[in-house]
């Protein structure tokens, strides 16, 4: 009888132990898979930031980048005052023509050749 008692012990440790690491395992693969999916989220993010820069037109990525020097967002500039954004508007206008006077006996002066 003793022997029976040890065996029916055994197989129910053993059978605890493998369904206490099965669900392990599977809360490892959830983890994972969610972390997966959110990485592809933002890699989806950047991605579609990039094509949406990447079809700007020179005169549209400059006018980005000066903003974003400016510590603005579009989202920014329509909020504002129209006063205000007339002054920004000014001053993006006037740097974007210094530019195109610095660069005038270039070739090339509307391609973008930086990307």
């Amino acid at each position: 009888m003793q022997i029976s008692t040890t065996i029916s012990s055994y197989s129910l440790a053993t059978a605890s132990t493998k369904n206490t690491a099965s669900k392990n395992v599977s809360s490892a693969d959830d983890a994972a898979s969610t972390q997966s999916a959110q990485e592809t989220s933002v890699g989806n993010d950047i991605e579609q930031e990039f094509l949406k820069y990447a079809h700007m037109n020179p005169i549209d990525r400059m006018r980005a980048n000066i903003l974003k020097s400016m510590g603005l967002t579009e989202d920014d500039l329509k909020n504002m005052p129209p006063q205000q954004r007339q002054a920004v508007e000014q001053k993006i206008k006037d740097l974007i023509e210094q530019e195109f006077h610095k660069n005038a006996d270039k070739k090339g002066q509307l391609v973008d050749v930086s990307a």
